[in-house]
């Protein structure tokens, strides 16, 4: 199991491949949808993971987000309790070989991993440049919980994941009320061989390559204009350019310094889920034109089991400029405007009581300084992502800074504005 890039000929592959090297079989394989925001639900087990590869398992890889891993396997109904008993051996195997990892600058990796099952729904938000895949619902909700749950070096599954499953076949400890159970082990039963359930449940797996060394029959896939013309749209345009050009990979990636902004929406529990795309799809269009006019991008859109987080950034490679903290900021502004009295007020689709986007449930944060900008991954799956102590910062700062739109000093600093744009409200992160 990999967690970087290993040193392969990318530039030999066709296009579509590389393509699909950097998206999820879920968007490889997804058929042409209208342009409006369209749910599609499926039964999946998930998988939620720091730092490592469950390609050999049949997962599909759906986003590399900092130092999380989220995979899924798409099933049909009744065959959910035998992927979940693969996705648990799948489990307890990375434990075994990444339980902890002691790094030689003295910190440790800390492996947390979190399961669950049952529905969730897909939806592209974007337009006819350029598009992100949300991944929304139940299942999502409880992969997030198992593994906020989940201490250092343990498994856990969510509820609907624990009755969905062949409990005869694991040694659990129930945890908090019935909310999850911790993943001990797997019984020794003389009548199941595992070899033979994994033969089986790649039966269920129609994209999984078992005789290829890439794992992925994405990568397989014959020349297609229109295949490749959707693919890009998933990319950003500045690692679009690179694999254009025929660049390698692993030259694609470097330390840089960049401006990290993070909006975050917090949502009712009660809207609708189909008012809720509608809602990300007017408040994401307008995050992308704003950003991009200061020269950054819209990088990742991800769901948390409250809300929605836009992960924004400036100074990624052909796009920086001397005045991006100053970019940020004002951007950031317009944004929180936007959200916060625009939506609010004319509520566009009539959907949402006005209350449920008041300005403490729009916070944004924003940091400069050096980051890793790079791919990661492994070589049949990899992503393009941002990781860093500013990352790391930006996140925390959404919580401990709420309905503001905060910044740190550095931002502050390299930003020129004016002082009194600006008011001191430090507190412990």
């Amino acid at each position: 199991m990999a967690t970087g890039v290993r040193k392969a000929s990318l530039p030999c592959w066709p296009v579509e491949a590389r393509l699909a090297a950097l998206l999820p079989d879920l968007l490889v394989f997804r058929k042409p949808q209208v342009p409006e925001p369209e749910l599609a639900a499926a039964q999946d087990v998930l998988l939620g993971v720091h730092v490592t590869d469950v390609l050999c398992f049949g997962g599909d890889i759906l986003s590399i987000t900092g130092n999380v891993l989220l995979a899924l396997w798409t099933v049909e109904q009744n065959q959910l309790s035998d992927i979940i008993t693969l996705v648990a051996k799948c489990s307890l195997e990375i434990q075994e070989k990444f339980g902890i990892y002691h790094a030689k600058e003295g910190q440790d990796l800390q492996l947390k991993i979190g399961l669950s099952a049952g529905q969730i729904s897909q939806v592209i938000i974007g337009d006819e440049q350029w598009q992100y895949l949300l991944v929304i619902g139940q299942g999502v909700d409880g992969v997030q919980l198992a593994q906020h749950l989940a201490y250092t070096n343990e498994i856990v599954l969510s509820w609907n994941c624990w009755k969905l499953c062949e409990q005869y076949i694991f040694e659990v400890e129930i945890m908090k009320e019935n909310e999850a159970v911790k993943l001990r082990d797997m019984r020794i039963i003389t009548s199941f061989d595992f070899d033979e359930h994994f033969d089986k449940c790649l039966s269920y797996l129609p994209h999984y390559r078992t005789s290829a060394e890439m794992l992925r029959t994405a990568l397989e896939l014959n020349p297609d204009c229109a295949l490749e013309q959707t693919l890009q749209k998933h990319i950003m345009k500045n690692l679009l350019k690179k694999i254009d050009e025929g660049q390698p990979m692993e030259y694609i990636s470097k330390f840089r310094t960049v401006t990290i902004v993070l909006v975050s929406l917090e949502f009712h529990k009660t809207v609708w889920l189909l008012h809720l795309c509608y809602l990300i799809q007017e408040v994401a269009l307008y995050i992308s034109t704003v950003i991009e006019k200061g020269g950054g991008q819209l990088s990742q859109i991800f769901m948390l089991e409250k809300g929605c987080m836009f992960l924004c950034i400036f100074g990624l490679p052909g796009d920086k400029k001397p005045d991006e903290c100053a970019h940020a900021l004002e951007s950031s502004f317009s944004i929180f405007s936007f959200c916060w009295e625009k939506l609010a007020e004319t509520n566009p689709y009539q959907l949402l009581p006005a209350e449920l986007l008041q300005g403490r449930l729009v916070p944004i944060s924003i940091t400069n300084g050096p980051a890793f900008c790079g791919v990661v991954g492994a070589v049949a799956r990899h992503e393009y992502t941002v990781i860093g102590p500013k990352v790391s910062l930006v996140a925390r700062m959404i919580t401990a800074y709420p309905g503001l739109v905060s910044c740190d000093e550095v931002t502050y600093l390299r930003s020129m504005l004016p002082a009194h744009n600006f008011k001191n409200c430090q507190r412990k992160l």
